[in-house]
């Protein structure tokens, strides 16, 4: 499945292991992940915050890798309402490249109805649906 998966999923991986972990496992072993640079930026900038310090590391290594094995494409697309406007970046990556699905720890950010054949997931739905 191609996915692309939201900072908050990224952060929570970084910072314990657990569901949003196996996520990312899962995803570099058995998926195409989908990245754009300016999901990138977020990862670090978010990264970067007092409040994730312990994590800092952590996160870089995580986004290193997400970079390294990820599909990187270009956004282009205008944006789709969605409630948050620092989420729209997420589902226009996903649509530009064709993914089937965005793992997000905040579904009420995604209304599926906005969101067209991109299914949104959480990462425990992410991980029932892969086996």
């Amino acid at each position: 499945m191609r996915i692309v998966i939201d900072c908050n999923v990224v952060v929570a991986a970084a910072r314990t292991p657990g569901v949003c972990r196996t996520v990312l496992v899962r995803a570099v072993a058995d998926h195409e992940i989908v990245l754009s640079p300016p999901i990138v930026a977020e990862y670090r900038e978010v990264g970067r915050r007092p409040k994730h310090r312990p994590y800092r590391e952590t996160m870089d290594t995580v986004t290193d890798l997400l970079e390294r094995v990820a599909i990187v494409v270009e956004p282009d697309h205008p944006p789709f309402g969605l409630p948050d406007p620092d989420d729209e970046i997420y589902l226009v990556t996903a649509v530009v490249a064709g993914a089937q699905a965005l793992v997000t720890g905040n579904l009420r950010h995604f209304p599926q109805v906005l969101c067209g054949t991109v299914a949104i997931l959480t990462p425990r739905q992410f991980l029932d649906r892969c086996g």
